[in-house]
């Protein structure tokens, strides 16, 4: 079987490995099923010949649906289109419907608290629908969370500036500062993000996926105090009560390194490394860890690449033939001193714009069939 919480995840780690048919397959799959009887919600997982799973649909009232899931297939799948520049993702009919219908009308259907963040009243009950991935008995009465927001922000976010255009981005981009100023706002809990909302009021402990994925997503100012702090509550609480399934610890990576933290993520790394887990996300997160996260390899809105080194400086990490952008490259770090991207091949001259510490940043332009390198200025 193939489920939608998976998919998401493992999708980076499927196209560095060349499964970008069996990636778009997938997802126009649980696209095609997000109908207006199931308000929206896509099923949670098919078998392989494109049915139904029966362990998680009974009908169209009674199937596993989960709030971030829905949100996640829209941001991942755009993603693609990024790593990708392959135009399916942005043209293919029952993905823009899906992706189109997911940030302009899903929250308004599921906003059980009015505040324009889509949840559920389910609770714990999957098959009546679950506001978050967090399926522990922590959190019983929980109708809005973390999670499920952090996810709407993201492929609001993400639609709004690769998908949309005129007054509907415009429209989209001020939700997405609506719900940040909320979360801002509204979210924080002396020295953390709160992981939700019941009824009655906040959720403030810990709670796994509803905590770490405001940092998942990048939700959290950068370089701001209060994402020190969040990161300082979450690396405490993993200590103290981690989770007790080793696919939660995936995540954990993409929070620490997107906010520079990079001895915990590569602790994290090392953490899933050593598990030898046979589950599927395991493997497939583990090559984005490796081959993005630690050389900060991302393709960029306007077709550019950028890199920025996340190991030491006695260390070295290289990638090689990594499609990205429409283009063939390897990225080389030595240290977080010196960079080396070399374009196999290329439609055109590649922008390469590289980070390095203290919020340096170069662009240069690379010829395909040739290499570059650029130094940090610091010593």
């Amino acid at each position: 079987m193939f489920y939608s919480r998976d998919l998401a995840h493992q999708a980076l780690g499927a196209h560095l490995l060349g499964l970008d048919d069996e990636n778009f397959a997938m997802f126009r799959h649980f696209a095609r099923s997000a109908t207006e009887r199931r308000r929206l919600y896509p099923l949670w997982a098919f078998n392989f010949d494109g049915s139904p799973a029966a362990v998680d649909y009974h009908s169209d009232d009674d199937f596993v649906r989960e709030t971030p899931a829905v949100f996640e297939l829209v941001e991942k799948s755009l993603e693609q289109f990024l790593w990708t520049r392959d135009a399916r993702w942005l043209d293919d009919p029952d993905l823009a419907r899906f992706a189109r219908a997911t940030v302009t009308r899903f929250a308004d259907l599921h906003d059980v608290q009015g505040t324009g963040i889509a949840g559920e009243k389910g609770g714990r009950d999957i098959f009546a629908g679950s506001p978050t991935y967090n399926e522990a008995s922590g959190t019983p009465d929980i109708q809005v969370a973390a999670d499920a927001l952090a996810s709407q922000w993201a492929a609001m976010r993400l639609f709004a500036l690769v998908a949309a255009n005129g007054e509907e981005q415009l429209e989209l981009l001020d939700e997405v500062e609506r719900i940040k100023s909320l979360f801002e706002h509204e979210w924080w809990h002396d020295d953390h993000y709160i992981t939700g909302r019941t009824a009655t009021g906040p959720i403030v402990h810990f709670a796994n996926e509803p905590s770490w994925f405001p940092a998942v997503k990048g939700l959290l100012d950068f370089d701001s105090e209060r994402a020190t702090n969040h990161l300082a509550f979450l690396s405490r609480n993993l200590q103290v009560s981690p989770p007790g399934n080793i696919e939660a610890f995936t995540y954990l990576p993409e929070a620490f390194h997107r906010y520079g933290q990079d001895d915990e993520a590569l602790a994290w790394i090392i953490h899933l490394l050593e598990s030898r887990a046979l589950y599927p996300e395991v493997s497939f997160t583990l090559i984005a860890h490796l081959a993005t996260g630690l050389t900060g390899l991302q393709p960029n809105l306007d077709g550019s690449v950028a890199t920025r080194s996340h190991i030491d400086d006695d260390s070295w990490v290289q990638v090689e033939h990594v499609s990205i952008a429409g283009a063939d490259i390897s990225v080389r770090h030595d240290g977080r001193r010196a960079t080396t991207i070399t374009v196999h091949s290329a439609s055109g001259p590649l922008v390469w714009n590289a980070g390095f510490d203290g919020g340096e940043h170069r662009s240069i332009l690379v010829e395909p069939g040739t290499s570059a390198e650029l130094h940090a200025n610091h010593p």
